[in-house]
């Protein structure tokens, strides 16, 4: 059994993780890295990409080839339109799904002109809509690369600041200091915090793989794509959504919090939440997502 992945050390962090998920199935999957398009394509902004779906395109390719059978992917880098020859067979249970702040200035104390590096159009107008309310003029500068290169850059005093998913901070023990930036107002991007692994349709690694699929995880991302299927969004449109299972109880009291952020201008944005039923989470989502004023 091969599994495809990225080459960093986050990507190959996240696969050790199926690897030893699968080990205690009697599985001994081998890896093999490969360099996406997203890698290879360091000099511009996620939003400036030529397609979408630039760190799963290629791997999605070898999938498809037979050339490995199994993909791992952060699943927020999965793009809703699929080849339908593919499936996401499992989801690891999920880890934080914030963003933090690696600072040498609190959120509270943030200073005028401060620079903050980010690629995402998300973060970039969820931290200058936080700043412009509170009459706090920062500057936001793109930055690529792995978390390695962007805290390097931050130390180099290249960036006062830079927005990072937390998990990834989490997998790679780095020992720094950071401020969790809480969902409310900064909602997370569709599915931060989970890893995924894709497999062809119904082939005999789907079947595997789907023993070690989490099942909370799995509503939250299905209910998380799609509100993003109704509202649109990716790397060019602002766009957050959070769902979180909350079991009371009795099993059947289980509900979902969600809350979704839509950038509609520079000047609006949109931050409504919502409680759903588990039995109807998805049918409760989509016309929640409907009824926003965009």
């Amino acid at each position: 059994m091969i599994i495809g992945t990225r080459g960093s050390k986050l990507a190959l962090l996240q696969t050790e993780k199926v690897c030893e998920r699968l080990k205690e199935l009697g599985y001994e999957p081998s890896i093999r890295t490969v360099q996406s398009l997203g890698d290879a394509m360091t000099d511009r902004g996620l939003y400036e990409m030529p397609e979408k779906g630039v760190f799963v395109k290629k791997l999605d390719m070898l999938l498809l080839q037979c050339k490995i059978d199994l993909a791992v992917h952060s699943m927020k880098d999965i793009p809703l339109e699929r080849d339908e020859r593919l499936e996401t067979s499992a989801v690891l249970p999920r880890d934080s799904p914030y963003d933090a702040l690696v600072s040498k200035y609190r959120l509270a104390d943030m200073p005028d002109g401060a620079v903050i590096g980010t690629s995402s159009v998300r973060r970039k107008f969820q931290f200058l809509n936080y700043m412009t309310e509170r009459g706090i003029k920062v500057m936001i500068k793109d930055i690529r690369g792995n978390v390695d290169t962007r805290i390097k850059k931050f130390r180099r005093g290249e960036y006062d600041g830079v927005i990072l998913a937390e998990a990834g901070l989490e997998r790679l023990g780095w020992d720094i200091e950071y401020e969790r930036l809480d969902c409310d107002p900064f909602v997370p991007s569709p599915n931060q915090g989970i890893i995924a692994v894709v497999t062809r349709k119904g082939s005999e690694e789907s079947e595997i793989v789907n023993a070690i699929d989490d099942a909370g995880t799995r509503i939250e991302a299905e209910v998380e794509n799609k509100v993003l299927e109704v509202i649109g969004g990716g790397c060019a449109i602002p766009v957050g959504v959070h769902a979180r299972c909350k079991s009371g109880q009795e099993e059947e009291e289980e509900e979902i919090e969600l809350a979704v952020y839509v950038c509609v201008s520079r000047e609006k944005h949109v931050l409504e939440k919502a409680v759903l039923s588990k039995e109807k989470s998805l049918e409760e989502a989509r016309d929640f997502a409907s009824s926003l004023s965009l």
